[in-house]
């Protein structure tokens, strides 16, 4: 096929920075979609014409039609996945549903995850948790097997960027995730770099938890994370940084003690305080 007839060309006139700049950096942070100017001033237009109004009329529930839209793109059912500011805090939350103090203290990360992610886990050595890094040999890969054969029944979690920041080597994810289940430990999956860029299917991995965010290949600039969680772990996890949304009267403003009897469904649950609506008008009006 003639370059000049790739049907993938006629997006090319959706970015303004293209119109001028050759962009080879998406990985970083993905070029503006040109409907984003539109999702700002609709946000603007709202606020200014609807007011307090407009929470009750679509905002408190942006976290999680904002979170079906990465639900579609990363193989996760409806009201599956949930909004945050960042990974950082999805990785937190996810962290907080643990005891870190007993025989099953031990997360195993990768070598080549992400800086942000290790400085939580690292955190939670003043907690018990016993941290062990995959090393790389060559900062670039990681044999599969030394992953594996890390994962033991001492493992509570495992944490995996399923494609390197620093290379885009790509983990064996749907391996990763069966040994983790072999031996009764969790799995997150880091897809910031993955969702968006190649196939990437939560349900049929079996992953326990995923995140990501909007900046790199997902086009929605700075500032939106997202939390993925397994539907059958609703029952058993009550995460200890939480927030008054993540009650079930959300409105009701209940009592703290309250709030640990009316826990939400997840991924509500998973939800901490008011939404960050404008970064949503960004990321909703992408597709």
């Amino acid at each position: 096929m003639n370059i000049l007839q790739d049907p993938l060309l006629r997006w090319r006139n959706e970015f303004p920075i293209l119109e001028h700049t050759t962009y080879m950096i998406s990985h970083s942070l993905g070029p503006m979609p040109r409907r984003a100017q539109t999702a700002l001033q609709e946000f603007t237009n709202i606020w200014a014409t609807r007011g307090i109004r407009a929470w009750e009329e679509g905002w408190w529930d942006m976290p999680i039609t904002c979170g079906d839209l990465i639900g579609s793109i990363i193989g996760a059912p409806r009201g599956r996945v949930a909004m945050h500011q960042n990974v950082s805090i999805c990785q937190s939350i996810v962290t907080s549903c643990f005891q870190w103090n007993g025989p099953r203290n031990k997360i195993v990360t990768d070598g080549l995850n992400f800086p942000s992610n290790d400085y939580i886990y690292h955190a939670l050595a003043r907690q018990g948790a016993d941290i062990c890094s995959v090393a790389s040999s060559d900062g670039m890969t990681i044999p599969l097997e030394s992953i594996l054969d890390a994962i033991d029944d001492r493992t509570q979690l495992v944490s995996i960027s399923h494609v390197a920041f620093r290379s885009s080597f790509v983990q064996d994810l749907a391996a990763i995730t069966k040994r983790a289940h072999e031996v009764g430990a969790y799995i997150i999956a880091d897809l910031y770099q993955s969702a968006g860029i190649i196939p990437v299917d939560v349900t049929a991995l079996g992953v326990d938890f995923a995140t990501g965010g909007s900046v790199k290949w997902l086009l929605g600039g700075p500032g939106a994370g997202y939390l993925y969680v397994r539907p059958d772990l609703d029952p058993t996890l009550q995460p200890a940084a939480t927030g008054w949304a993540a009650h079930a009267h959300l409105r009701v403003q209940q009592r703290p003690h309250h709030l640990l009897e009316r826990h939400a469904p997840l991924p509500q649950r998973h939800t901490k305080c008011s939404v960050h609506v404008l970064r949503a008008f960004r990321l909703r009006n992408r597709q």
